[in-house]
């Protein structure tokens, strides 16, 4: 007798795994995991996992704008500009190396 194939997603709310079944030629049954923009829910967890989810992407948003000015305004001020390379059309340093905020590299990967 062959083993039914399952394989498992994780509520992002309750962190409780979330079973989904094969149903063959490598084909899954996802009718149980509801996701909202990359983040995969229970049902029971869906609502309050899409506030969550859009209270950290705008958290994301801001840290991140923030962070950008910062670096950029950062390497101005230290006479950076020197050696830096602008852009033609505003006057304002290209960064060479941006240093992402690790609330960014969480969101991204689907981790609330």
């Amino acid at each position: 007798m062959k083993k039914k194939k399952v394989k498992f997603e994780i509520c992002q709310l309750c962190k409780k795994p979330i079973e989904i079944p094969a149903y063959g030629d490598g084909l899954y049954d996802y009718s149980d995991a509801w996701d909202y923009r990359g983040f995969v829910f229970h049902e029971k967890c869906f609502e309050e996992g899409c506030k969550k989810v859009d209270e950290r992407r705008d958290d994301v948003i801001t840290e991140t704008e923030h962070s950008l000015n910062s670096q950029r305004g950062g390497e101005w001020i230290n006479g950076g500009y020197k050696t830096m390379k602008t852009d033609p059309h505003t006057g304002k340093p290209l960064l060479k190396k941006v240093n992402e905020p690790a609330k960014l590299k969480n969101y991204e990967k689907g981790i609330l």
